[in-house]
């Protein structure tokens, strides 16, 4: 998903706070378009439900550190001990199982 020199398709900045601006949310959300854990074909709300992937203020509020979950992913994102999620610039989410295994998502093709 590489979208240099593409005008209008390149993520905006990072937002200073916790909330992304709204410009942050739409590429996030036209990115992802559902919801990003392995295997969930939900759609991602229309309120809410992205979610920094490194925790904010650690993690800064820009599309390399925000993902779209689900509203049951989201919240067992936060309330399952041991799992790891790494989200690499181009929207591409490896989740990691506490046994060790993996699984890797990539945004669906614009």
């Amino acid at each position: 998903h590489d979208l240099t020199g593409r005008p209008g398709l390149t993520p905006p900045g990072p937002t200073p706070g916790y909330r992304p601006s709204a410009a942050l949310d739409r590429h996030v959300r036209a990115r992802d378009r559902r919801c990003r854990f392995p295997g969930c074909r939900r759609r991602i709300p229309r309120a809410g439900e992205l979610d920094h992937v490194r925790a904010w203020p650690d993690g800064e509020t820009s599309a390399a550190n925000l993902a779209g979950f689900c509203a049951t992913h989201h919240r067992g994102k936060h309330q399952a001990p041991g799992w790891h999620h790494d989200l690499a610039p181009d929207g591409t989410l490896t989740v990691t199982t506490p046994t060790g295994l993996t699984a890797v998502t990539e945004p669906p093709p614009y």
